[in-house]
């Protein structure tokens, strides 16, 4: 029998609120875009920020204009000012929100006259780890989804439409001693969708790669998938090509690779960096270094023992743990 999953409450508060660790417990809610007119917008929901010292409550907010430079924003809040759901996604932090509405979820933030309000449906098949002897605190409510709304650029409003993402991320403990860094992306076709990762050991290698792969039915792959047996689930990494970065420093993968296969499914996923975006510095200590950068995409998808290729473009992050 299929194990019944509520993805529902799976994408609602996982942590106590008011924060009782506020030195190691986090929850947020991430929500990407990429529009038709080029544009590409980020935003982040936070109960306790890890990126800030002391910790709190936090909307983080990055439009990453066609052609222009990033624009970065981020407001705080007090505990009091925050409302939040242990029965779905409905978070409230002043008057900026995010919520599940049901066939799609409602988002809203404005910050110095930039920002977003929008609707993303629900369409691909949602992915989390819930109920699982070894969760790994990840649900991916809205793999890939259609957003329209409004976008805000320096208080007028710009009509858009595009596809969106959304997931859930939550803990009580750091990765920094555990992996160097992590690649972390996804590429949205018009059918298909890949959500994928790929974990730097503190050796430098390549420790472990996965990804979720759904379309509007079904989740095709996923990082819980058994590894061994009839219908093994297998997905590995391979980079060609790095590059150093100056201001950061940091020589990471500028074209890599990812391999995976199912069944009779398979999918050859291949990102080459174009245009680095944003460079963050950790303004604290055991923080994070990230990068976000647009790339090129060709996936190749064998299913039934039918192959597609698809050519796209996409937002792509790197992160490095400080120790």
């Amino acid at each position: 029998m299929e194990k019944k999953i509520d993805y529902t409450k799976a994408d609602a508060t996982h942590i106590d609120f008011p924060v009782t660790n506020r030195e190691e417990h986090f929850d947020w809610w991430y929500f990407d875009a990429h529009f038709d007119n080029g544009d590409h917008f980020v935003v982040m929901y936070s109960l306790n920020d890890t990126r800030l010292n002391p910790r709190q409550p936090s909307v983080r907010l990055n439009i990453y204009p066609h052609g222009q430079p990033e624009i970065s924003k981020i407001k705080l809040y007090k505990e009091e000012d925050v409302t939040t759901s242990y029965e779905k996604c409905d978070v409230t932090l002043g008057k900026e929100y995010c919520k599940d509405c049901g066939d799609h979820y409602e988002l809203y933030t404005m910050i110095d006259g930039y920002g977003a309000k929008l609707k993303l449906k629900k369409k691909n098949h949602p992915f989390t780890t819930e109920g699982y002897p070894v969760p790994m605190h990840w649900t991916v409510a809205v793999p890939s989804g259609p957003i329209e709304g409004e976008l805000y650029k320096g208080g007028k409003a710009i009509k858009v439409k595009g596809i969106g993402y959304h997931d859930h991320n939550w803990g009580d403990k750091r990765l920094a001693g555990v992996f160097k860094n992590w690649y972390w992306g996804k590429i949205h076709t018009e059918d298909i969708s890949v959500d994928y990762s790929m974990m730097i050991g503190l050796n430098g290698d390549i420790a472990t790669s996965g990804a979720v792969v759904t379309d509007e039915n079904s989740l095709l792959m996923s990082p819980i998938d058994a590894p061994e047996g009839p219908n093994a689930c297998k997905v590995e990494g391979v980079i060609h090509e790095t590059m150093t970065e100056e201001t950061m420093g940091y020589t990471f993968a500028k074209d890599f690779t990812l391999k995976g296969s199912k069944g009779d499914f398979s999918f050859i996923a291949n990102i080459k960096l174009e245009k680095i975006v944003m460079i963050e510095k950790s303004k604290i200590d055991k923080g994070e270094d990230a990068y976000r950068y647009l790339a090129k995409e060709k996936l190749i998808v064998t299913r039934n023992g039918v192959t597609k290729t698809y050519h796209t473009d996409g937002l792509h992050e790197i992160v490095y743990l400080n120790q």
